[in-house]
């Protein structure tokens, strides 16, 4: 061969070499640009090839490694991506030993990046002469599908839970629910809704109302007479009305009518039509018995209120008639008769108004159960309760019982006063020292003598004579004690205040101090002396602010007070006179002047 063969040989095989580094460089460049994650081996099982995309999947750059090693050093997995794959199982292996891989599910984990799920195909490849060469694997990037699929199995599973929720709160309530079609067909429905309908719920759905055996008057209504049916409603709810009907009458499975409160509304698709209609009604009827029943009790309660204003006008004429009276004697029949009169009602009102309370409190209660479990009402019964003032009707209840409680208790009292005035109440006649009788009445009364921010103490002078034993209804002498020296107490008192409030007036100035220091001290005097040597007498003077003639001569009228309202029932002087008078033979007189004091004299004789 000569130099001239031996260079055209060495230029073709350079060519070669040229066109072989050309086809690898293009090889190279079309694999590092594929999507798809390639590697290889060669005919010995030894990894020969890595593109750009596999080498970003294991994290590692391509190494010449045995198969027994490729799952620990490249982080191969099984689908489940927690499995280490067995070597067996390795997709480049499997096609290495002559298998064709299709789509094989795997996971790479790398330590340093991301995990990923990945679908693996591959074979083996083979020489010109047919010798197997090696094999080589594409793996396609499945991530997004995979978490597209999870999401998927989210969805459906949430899907699958809201529809055994939203059954499930269908089968618990006691609502009823349904939706309709625009063909007025049922597509939904609570089982109380179906248990009303003596219906299954499978029995009912695809069914109209007609189907389900309403009357055609209840479906379509007749306007004729007013009645507006099912279908009116629905049909305004299919048009994109809200319905809302507080009170429904419905005629349930029992043959008993219920009272309803109905509320319908459309529903609309993902694209904003309306493709249905949505319906409930909530079982109002023991709520509605009870605001019935609560306005019946309001009623009831103000009857009785009437009832009790007339028992004290009633109670005015008797007064009336009483201080009209002649003859204490007369007098004395005549409030007997009043205050047996008097007390039946009274005792049949008070006895009641216990009871009423404890039934008004139940229904209020009930009443916040029911404003607990609907806690948003309708706008009509919004608007009701506050158009009634609820809240104040509910606080002010009470206070009417209670007030009507109090105006009884004032009657029983004054009753008592009649009883004792007209000698109702007997008790028993002995022998007392009127005086251990007077001074156990100044113990009762020894606080109401003690000083006080307002007025220095209130100084009782007694002055007993030698009086006996002296035959008499102790108690009831021990009430006039009571009664006279309770006005002389506050007769003290009056002008005491009555001096303060003039003192403040000229600018004198009414500290307690000055007024302690520029007041005589109020003083009680007590006398008692032995008269016409069978009678004895007790006089009880006091300081305080007096009283005109005209207040004198009223002075033991029943009922005739000069305190404000509230404050006496008039009885107690009145009471007095009938004690001495009446039960004692005696006399009780009074001499007063205004701004001088006040003088009562008591004489009863020794022996009854």
């Amino acid at each position: 061969m000569d130099i001239t063969d031996r260079k055209r040989i060495e230029a073709e095989r350079q060519h070669a070499k040229d066109s072989l580094q050309k086809e690898r460089e293009c090889l190279r460049a079309i694999l590092d640009n594929l999507t798809d994650g390639i590697v290889a081996c060669d005919e010995n099982g030894h990894l020969m090839l890595f593109n750009h995309v596999a080498r970003e999947f294991h994290g590692v750059a391509e190494a010449t490694l045995p198969p027994n090693q490729w799952t620990e050093h490249f982080d191969l997995y099984l689908a489940d991506g927690v499995t280490p794959m067995p070597t067996h199982e390795i997709p480049l292996f499997r096609a290495f030993q002559g298998e064709q891989v299709h789509e094989f599910e795997m996971v790479i984990a790398p330590k340093q990046g991301k995990t990923r799920a990945l679908l693996a195909s591959g074979r083996a490849f083979f020489d010109a002469a047919g010798n197997k060469a090696g094999a080589v694997v594409a793996m396609h990037d499945i991530s997004d599908r995979k978490q597209a699929e999870a999401a998927l199995r989210k969805a459906m599973q949430e899907s699958d839970y809201q529809s055994r929720l939203l059954r499930t709160i269908l089968d618990s309530t006691q609502d009823w629910i349904f939706a309709k079609d625009k063909e007025f067909r049922y597509i939904l429905a609570s089982r109380s809704y179906a248990e009303a309908l003596n219906q299954s719920i499978d029995s009912l759905l695809g069914k109209d109302d007609l189907e389900l055996g309403f009357s055609i008057t209840q479906v379509f209504g007749n306007p004729d007479v007013g009645i507006r049916g099912f279908r009116n409603d629905d049909q305004a709810a299919l048009a994109g009305e809200v319905i809302r009907n507080p009170y429904d009458p419905a005629t349930v499975s029992d043959g008993s009518t219920r009272i309803f409160d109905t509320s319908k509304v459309p529903l609309y698709d993902s694209d904003g039509n309306i493709f249905a209609m949505l319906g409930s009604s909530r079982d109002i009827t023991d709520r509605h018995n009870t605001e019935a029943a609560l306005r019946n009790s309001e009623a009831a309660l103000k009857e009785k209120a009437s009832e009790l204003e007339e028992t004290l006008q009633t109670l005015r004429l008797t007064q009336a008639q009483v201080i009209q009276a002649e003859k204490m004697s007369s007098l004395g029949q005549l409030v007997a008769g009043i205050a047996h009169e008097i007390n039946n009602p009274v005792n049949f009102i008070y006895g009641n108004l216990s009871p009423i309370r404890e039934y008004a409190a139940d229904l209020l209660h009930l009443l916040e159960l029911y404003q607990t479990q609907s806690p948003q009402p309708d706008s009509e019964i919004q608007a009701f309760t506050e158009a009634i003032d609820l809240r104040f009707l509910k606080q002010d209840l009470p206070k009417l019982i209670d007030s009507m409680k109090m105006g009884t208790e004032r009657i029983r009292e004054i009753v008592l006063s009649l009883r004792n005035f007209s000698r109702l109440d007997e008790a028993e006649v002995k022998e007392v020292d009127l005086h251990t009788g007077i001074d156990s009445t100044l113990v009762i009364l020894g606080n109401r003598l003690k000083p006080t921010p307002d007025r220095p103490a209130i100084q009782v002078v007694k002055q007993y004579g030698n009086l006996p034993l002296v035959e008499c209804y102790a108690g009831q002498l021990n009430q006039v004690f009571m009664n006279i020296l309770s006005n002389a107490i506050e007769a003290i008192e009056e002008k005491i205040q009555k001096q303060a409030e003039a003192t403040a007036v000229n600018g004198k100035g009414a500290h307690c101090a000055v007024l302690t220091a520029q007041t005589a001290p109020g003083t009680i005097t007590i006398r008692t002396q032995l008269v016409e040597s069978n009678q004895v007498q007790i006089c009880i003077a006091d300081n305080g602010l007096g009283m005109s003639a005209e207040v004198q001569q009223r002075l033991f009228d029943p009922f005739f007070t000069t305190k404000p309202v509230g404050q006496g029932t008039g009885m107690g002087l009145s009471i007095s006179y009938q004690i001495v008078a009446e039960r004692h033979g005696g006399s009780l007189t009074c001499h007063s002047e205004p701004g001088q004091g006040t003088e009562f004299t008591i004489q009863i004789p020794v022996e009854l």
